[in-house]
């Protein structure tokens, strides 16, 4: 707001307050609910860093077993075996509220049913190599609604800090300007009235002594 873009009178000087005063609770919420997004969003970042680890250690163990699978049967048998391997999977996605901010929960499920080839056919590698894949796939949902939940949360939270900067920055020094400028101003004009009552008071004073004399 400029700050002689507004009448100094009374009734504007009650407004600004009370906008003022709603501003300064505005502020205060806002404050309150960084911290709450901030706190959040640091637990979601040990969270995602725990998931990829976790990932990454089950990919690890996974290529692995299909490693020693290829070396124990041999590259041509272990891709016949993949390609019979079937596996259903059904994703389920729910939400959560955090200060406002929709964050999904994706959950995997997986189901396998009775394998099309004899397990007398491939090697304990290759049953352990499809384990862990299938276990990683699993984990997989973890890892997806963390990230994304991490990125709509550092959204949330840059908004906020803008928000609150505004306030502080701007909108409040400006309102608190603008209360003191009219405040200045509507004290000025009482001391004007004053002076300009007790002119008037005295001149009244001095005719009535002259008229008395006369």
């Amino acid at each position: 707001m400029a700050r002689y873009a507004i009448a100094p009178t009374k009734t504007n000087l009650f407004r600004l307050r009370r906008e003022h005063s709603f501003a300064l609770e505005g502020h205060e919420l806002l404050e309150q609910k960084k911290e709450i997004l901030v706190t959040e969003l640091l637990a979601l970042v040990d969270r995602a860093r725990a998931a990829e680890e976790k990932m990454d250690s089950l990919l690890a163990a996974a290529f692995d077993s299909l490693r020693k699978s290829i070396a124990r049967m041999g590259r041509n048998r272990v891709e016949q075996t993949a390609a019979a391997v079937s596996v259903k999977s059904r994703v389920s996605v729910s939400a959560r509220r955090v200060m406002g901010v929709i964050l999904p929960a994706v959950e995997i499920s997986l189901e396998r049913p009775s394998p099309s080839f004899s397990p007398g056919e491939t090697s304990f590698w290759t049953d352990e190599a499809i384990a862990r894949f299938t276990g990683a796939l699993t984990a997989l949902g973890t890892l997806v609604d963390t990230k994304v939940s991490l990125k709509l949360l550092a959204q949330e939270v840059k908004k906020t800090i803008r928000r609150v900067n505004a306030l502080e920055k701007i909108a409040l020094p400006d309102s608190e300007e603008t209360i003191k400028y009219i405040t200045d101003a509507l004290e000025e004009m009482e001391r004007q009235a004053f002076f300009t009552m007790k002119l008037v008071k005295n001149r009244l004073i001095q005719r009535r002594v002259e008229s008395a004399r006369g």
